[in-house]
């Protein structure tokens, strides 16, 4: 059995409405981005499952890929209710994903972006969920996250039908609540440390980065919060 696995979640073809950038080739050839630099920074293996039954053949850039043993694509078809949104999608095929995998832990990281300091986040995650919580806004930041494979599958798997994002109930707040609800509360950890991102957002069409001051405020407030085993940020920047 693997000890770990980074998951890569994509939908090059979007088929839901709540989403800024949805051109293919531009989201493709951030998928690509992300692919290389995980295979090239991470000893992990990395899989890339994409749910927009798109057509990989001939693909240069993933022929490539496909070379590495530690790489591996998976293509599933999105649940075919398209309504409530990319959330919904999303942890959809994760449950599927969760539910076959032998990997005592799975690194979820939205495909298109590139967290350059996973490498060291990884080797310091000790909790059976690291996932930062904001209790304010009472959300779960899924974009970049760890948990054990049986947490997944006994805490997250199902709530994707929550999620309806017309309604405003995001799969952030669906998260937050299968959390903050249960006894997994106990067994989260805030992420060892700031992620830096790289990529845009599809939700918004900006780029991930953050302001550096707030950052460096968040990262103070997380270091405090993890010696005092505070599992949630308190503050908002």
């Amino acid at each position: 059995m693997h000890d770990a696995v980074l998951c890569m979640t994509g939908t090059v073809n979007v088929h839901t409405g709540q989403t800024l950038r949805t051109d293919p080739r531009l989201r493709l050839a951030d998928y690509k981005t992300a692919v290389r630099y995980y295979l090239d920074h991470t000893d992990l293996p990395v899989v890339f499952i994409e749910n927009s039954d798109f057509d990989f053949s001939g693909d240069a850039d993933f022929e490539a890929f496909a070379a590495d043993a530690r790489f591996k694509l998976i293509r599933m078809s999105p649940h075919p209710d398209k309504s409530p949104g990319k959330g919904f999608q999303e942890f959809y095929m994760l449950d599927r994903f969760a539910a076959s995998t032998d990997a005592r832990l799975m690194v979820k990281v939205t495909g298109r972006y590139v967290v350059k300091n996973i490498a060291r986040m990884i080797a310091e995650m000790r909790a059976p969920l690291h996932i930062d919580l904001h209790r304010k806004l009472g959300v779960a930041l899924t974009g970049f996250f760890a948990v054990e494979t049986l947490i997944y599958n006994r805490f997250f798997a199902g709530k994707y039908r929550e999620a309806d994002d017309p309604a405003g109930r995001y799969i952030e707040h669906v998260i937050y609540a299968a959390v903050t609800g249960t006894p997994l509360r106990k067994m989260t950890a805030l992420l060892p440390e700031n992620p830096q991102f790289r990529g845009v957002s599809g939700s918004y069409g900006a780029g991930l980065e953050r302001n550096r001051y707030k950052m460096m405020l968040r990262g103070a407030e997380r270091a405090v919060s993890r010696r005092l085993g505070i599992s949630e940020f308190l503050i908002e920047y």
